[in-house]
């Protein structure tokens, strides 16, 4: 179906000819270049394949004119190929087919009322091409959330839409089975962008030779109108609301595929490059180490810290560091050297090797540590963003209202959730339902968690003493592993270090505290459990682990009690 000014054009071709004087803008064909009989047209072609041809043309040149397209269609049989040649070659020769006038759009104010030509809504089929402000990792993010998001996934297909799906992906990939498309489309929900692009990946990563299926032999037939630079028309003539979706969604894809495509050509040609920079630069022995990872770079991919004397490190190595840095929850990007260089990286060197997500993280941090320092009563944070600002105390006011722009959340004080206000935390909790047996294994993996008494910062211990310093920056607050408590070397139980005997052991085996602490934590809330829901099966509160997966637990505690009787030797 077209729409309605498309259907009166169609009508208006197949009527027939008014003697009226043909458009000269452009001729008809000439007599003596092509039949020009209208009763033999009728004869050779029914009017199904006439339709048929004219509905394509019309996909092709929405305002062309109904009468030169009528007349030039009739001259040239309607043989689709020779009349788009013969309109095509007439452009190049800087003759402008002529157009139909009375077509209506919606214009912004700023368009002139000559202006009719039929545009694709840039809100249904613009969500790549629009808002030119965004680069277009941006939109093609934009895309993939709008196509492939949680909400679009668990929605109910219909069969139109999947089975529309199934042959546009056919389309993208004329020589993947069907079976193995729609097995694919299944997988991802029947959802087309997912699918399509999972599919492009699988391609492109395993290669000819490790997919899991076998190309065809013949190549399904190519639909002409699903092009990709035919595809925002066909969206404008579709009439049907579903078929509209599919082709946008596939649009998307198929943009997003072309992006892909050309982001992985530049990250090999880039490769390339780096490798002959890197010839080239030992060639003329200007290649230098990483005082790091000890490989050779060239001079362009190297950073140094801002000391008297500079010390080289690659980009991958300084990158890495300041992802540990982040994963520590310090923002102080440090000299790797290993001659002790306390200097840091300049701005100009950190721009080098730290991408816009990094920064944005160390900015946070160092912004939550000058908040800290400055000793801001009853600083609040939000659960979901940096923002903090300074609240009543949380008797008062329980809810927290972020202001970032960004998140604008509101949040409760005291579980820092999505605030639930004026219902209480606990009533919130019995009202979701959370399963019991979550609620145990959650018990089991708070027991092994320690926070900072200072900083609240979550922190576990693998080996070492008990004396426990924060490694979050600003803090530095030192506690006992043991009972939690702010405290120093002479709260513990050695007595050259100024402690008493029976006082928290300051070395033990930590893998042995923390399965004790975790099957009382989990024998605790069972009872709580138990308590709560008094028809409740006990035996389905029982964690069970495989005869595998213990047996591989007694297998590396023996391993790890051997590794420590030969360090004691």
């Amino acid at each position: 179906m077209l729409p309605h000014d498309a259907v009166a054009a169609l009508q208006a071709i197949m009527a027939p000819a008014a003697p009226a004087a043909a458009p000269n803008d452009i001729p008809p064909v000439a007599d003596e270049d092509v039949h020009n009989d209208v009763d033999v047209a009728r004869l050779l072609y029914d009017e199904d394949v006439m339709t048929s041809c004219t509905l394509a043309l019309l996909t092709l040149f929405p305002n062309i004119c109904p009468d030169y397209l009528r007349e030039t269609s009739q001259s040239l049989a309607y043989d689709y190929e020779s009349i788009v040649s013969h309109i095509l070659d007439k452009v190049d020769e800087g003759k402008m087919y002529p157009q139909r006038s009375g077509l209506k759009r919606k214009r912004n104010s700023n368009d002139s009322a000559d202006d009719a030509t039929p545009q694709a809504d840039s809100s249904s089929t613009g969500f790549i091409d629009e808002d030119n402000e965004m680069n277009a990792k941006e939109k093609a993010d934009r895309a993939i959330q709008l196509f492939g998001g949680e909400e679009r996934r668990v929605k109910v297909k219909s069969s139109e839409y999947i089975n529309f799906a199934r042959t546009l992906i056919q389309q993208a990939y004329p020589f993947v089975p069907h079976k193995h498309i729609a097995a694919h489309l299944t997988t991802h929900n029947n959802c087309l962008l997912p699918a399509l692009l999972d599919l492009d990946s699988h391609i492109v990563e395993k290669g000819p030779l490790g997919l899991s299926f076998v190309f065809k032999k013949t190549k399904t037939k190519m639909v002409p109108a699903y092009a990709l630079d035919q595809l925002p028309m066909a969206i404008l003539h579709e009439l049907s609301a579903v078929k509209k979706e599919a082709l946008e969604e596939y649009l998307a894809a198929l943009k997003i595929r072309q992006l892909r495509k050309v982001q992985r050509e530049a990250e090999k040609q880039r490769e390339i490059e780096e490798e002959a920079n890197l010839r080239q630069a030992q060639r003329d022995g200007t290649a230098k180490e990483c005082e790091c990872c000890f490989g050779d770079f060239a001079m362009n991919r190297m950073v140094h810290c801002d000391a008297s004397t500079l010390h080289w490190f690659c980009k991958d190595c300084a990158r890495r560091m300041a992802e540990t840095q982040i994963g520590l929850s310090k923002y102080t990007l440090e000299c790797m050297s290993m001659d002790s260089c306390k200097a840091s990286f300049s701005y100009e060197q950190r721009g080098q090797f730290l991408d816009q997500k990094t920064t944005v993280a160390l900015e946070r941090i160092e912004q939550e540590h000058v908040l800290r320092i400055a000793g801001i009563e009853n600083l609040e944070t939000c659960p979901f963003c940096p923002f903090a600002a300074e609240y009543v105390p949380v008797e008062e006011n329980k809810e927290f209202v972020c202001h970032n722009p960004e998140c604008e959340a509101v949040s409760c004080r005291l579980c820092r959730k999505e605030t639930h206000i004026p219902k209480t935390c606990a009533e919130v909790e019995r009202e979701n339902g959370p399963s019991v047996r979550l609620t145990i294994e959650e018990a089991m993996s708070a027991a092994m968690i320690r926070n900072c008494n200072k900083c609240g910062t979550p922190f576990i211990k693998d080996h070492g003493c008990n004396k426990m310093t924060c490694s979050r920056a600003g803090c530095g607050n030192v506690q006992c592993y043991v009972c939690h408590k702010s405290c120093e070397y002479s709260h513990f139980d050695d007595t050259t270090r100024g402690g008493k005997k029976g006082n928290c052991p300051l070395f033990e085996n930590a893998e042995e505290r923390h399965e004790g602490e975790v099957q009382a934590a989990e024998e605790k809330a069972r009872q709580q459990v138990v308590q709560n829901n008094p028809g409740l099966d006990v035996n389905l509160l029982k964690i069970h682990m495989s005869d595998k997966v213990v047996e591989d637990e007694k297998k590396r505690k023996i391993a790890e009690a051997d590794r420590q009787a030969a360090n004691r030797r």
